[in-house]
């Protein structure tokens, strides 16, 4: 490479017959490349370069700055490839990606790009500079290595093999790639890390706020180092790669401690492996998750009761746990003893006996909620009901004088009741023991960077009731705070469901589910969509983010179900 660039020196004339003599000497005693001699010491101006490169290779002389990148094209190739070889994806179609080069002579760099992008490489040429501010433009910053960056570590319990973990150097590429995806999750609050393994390379995307994002996309030949090292890590056994496996990691950055749950899963290309960081962030107030003020009175009121049961519903992901901390967080005080029961523990507090469930030795949500129940606690957190017998015993423990917090799967407040009536909790005992019900989802917020007035679709706006000419909306645009997607944190969106006296008759009678649900709009209930809908005219979220999270035919429940549970005798 360094003779194909000396002679293109030397046949235009950019550079003189001794200056061009010192640098090949020179860069042959350095036993480096003669274009980083040129660069380095400035012989020879990068807009010289790159003429004398264009003109002499009969290549197209771009300026970064003027071209249009198509983001397909910086998807193919990633942001560690683009910076070791210099060089920056301009556009791709099904043959070919064209690609800026600074070193248009280097055919490693068009090898390497060729075999990530699975396409033929048409090199073009711009300077050194112009590449390297569009890469920090199209790419996210680089970070420092992890061995230089806050450092992560990995706390010893004594099990065999952590003599091995502790030796390996943090400048093993498996090692430093490792924590440098853990220290990234961390500081994007991400909550799921995915290592995903393809036919030629490898891709970790980030869950963030709810959403995936490619992060890296990386050779398939480091993902093998890669998932051994988590592996090991995690205490699971590296050479069974034909059976699923689960374990768990507990790690520290700085001052900030992480409980990691890693699963791994055999596909036809390698192990897929996924890590859910809990405890990675802060627990919010009650005011920050996005509830009204009257929501908050609601709740404050409820968790005020010496006893009784406050329930948190939705899908997997809707923030029901962060909601329950928030709640514990304003009970939690010296004078109260507060006990959870976790499946996993996702925030670790302090000065609160926090219980995890081990189904393996025996350690069930109903069993475990019995010993609790002699501990003499004020205040109990139950992770999730999940069986009939978990659901009769705390509603008895907040039937006979402790506050009970706990979560159900259902899409709905009122739907929450029919659950619990199919597991078998007598309509007396959930109407006499619940304080609240709460349905919630979790909406991407608008990004205040970035935030403008814009037109939503007719059809979406017609979707959810609100007329075109209403008012104006807005969204993100896309900026480097929010990582080009609109979007920066989430909002809660709520439904609170009071158990009034005429709720308690209408599920005490077995009454249809129109007329429940009646009675609990009579009393002031706001459902989900309604919610969704001011915080849509607040300028908080969007439309299209609402038609993602909410499902219209489960908020627009208008018709009694035959056969309910609600008017099942029990």
């Amino acid at each position: 490479m360094s003779d194909q660039l000396a002679t293109i020196l030397r046949v235009t004339g950019a550079l003189s017959a001794q200056d061009l003599e010192r640098s090949i000497r020179e860069a042959a005693s350095r036993n480096v490349a003669l274009w980083d001699v040129l660069i380095d010491e400035r012989r020879l101006s990068e807009e010289a370069l790159a003429q004398a490169l264009a003109a002499r290779l009969n290549l197209p002389r771009v300026q970064i700055e003027s071209l249009t990148i198509q983001p397909a094209a910086v998807k193919a190739v990633s942001g560690t490839l683009a910076r070791k070889h210099m060089c920056l994806p301009i556009s791709i179609d099904e043959r070919r990606i064209v690609l800026a080069m600074a070193n248009p002579v280097d055919q490693q760099a068009k090898q390497d790009v060729q075999f990530a992008a699975n396409r033929f490489v048409e090199p073009v040429v711009a300077c050194r500079s112009d590449i390297l501010t569009g890469i920090e433009k199209y790419y996210a910053p680089v970070r420092q290595p992890a061995s230089d960056a806050e450092p992560l570590t990995i706390p010893s319990d004594g099990r065999d093999g952590d003599a091995d973990v502790s030796a390996l150097t943090e400048r093993a590429p498996a090692v430093q790639l490792c924590n440098q995806i853990l220290i990234d999750a961390m500081e994007s609050n991400a909550s799921d890390i995915h290592i995903e393994p393809g036919p030629y390379e490898f891709r970790v995307r980030l869950r963030i706020d709810g959403v995936l994002r490619d992060h890296y996309t990386l050779p398939q030949w480091m993902h093998g180092g890669l998932v051994s090292r988590i592996k090991i890590l995690a205490k699971l056994d590296i050479a069974q790669q034909r059976l699923p496996q689960d374990g768990r990691i507990k790690a520290k950055s700085g001052e900030r401690a992480i409980d990691l749950r890693v699963s791994t899963l055999p596909t036809h290309l390698g192990e897929k492996v996924v890590i859910r960081l809990l405890g990675s962030a802060a627990i919010p107030t009650l005011g920050a998750l996005g509830l009204s003020a009257a929501e908050t009175q609601l709740i404050d009121d409820a968790l005020s009761q010496p006893q009784g049961l406050i329930l948190v519903t939705g899908p997997t992901g809707a923030g029901k746990s962060t909601t329950l901390y928030s709640m514990l967080a304003r009970r939690n005080t010296s004078e109260v003893n507060i006990i959870t029961l976790e499946d996993p523990i996702e925030y670790q507090v302090p000065d609160i006996s926090q219980v995890q469930v081990d189904v393996k030795a025996g350690l069930t949500f109903a069993s475990a909620l019995r010993s609790i129940l002699r501990q003499d606690p004020d205040v109990i957190l139950v992770g999730e009901i999940r069986d009939a017998e978990t659901a009769e015993i705390a509603f008895r423990a907040a039937h006979t004088g402790h506050l009970v917090l706990t979560t159900l799967h259902t899409n709905s407040a009122l739907s929450a009741v029919e659950r619990l009536l199919d597991l078998g909790v007598r309509p007396l005992l959930v109407t006499a023991a619940t304080n609240l019900i709460i349905a919630q989802r979790l909406a991407r917020r608008v990004c205040r960077s970035c935030r403008e007035p814009y037109v939503p679709s007719a059809k979406a706006l017609r979707r959810l009731g609100i007329e075109a000419n209403s008012q104006e909306f807005h969204h993100g645009n896309g900026c480097g705070q929010c990582g080009h997607t609109g979007y920066a944190g989430r909002i809660g969106i709520f439904e609170i469901l009071r158990m009034t006296a005429a709720l308690k008759e209408c599920i005490n009678r077995h009454a249809p589910e129109a007329e429940a649900r009646h009675a609990a709009l009579t009393a002031g209930t706001r459902l989900l969509l309604t919610d969704a809908v001011e915080k849509v005219r607040e300028g908080l979220t969007t439309v299209e983010e609402v038609l993602r999270v909410i499902r219209l035919d489960q908020t627009d429940e208008t018709a009694s179900q035959p056969g309910s549970a609600l008017q099942r005798s029990h």
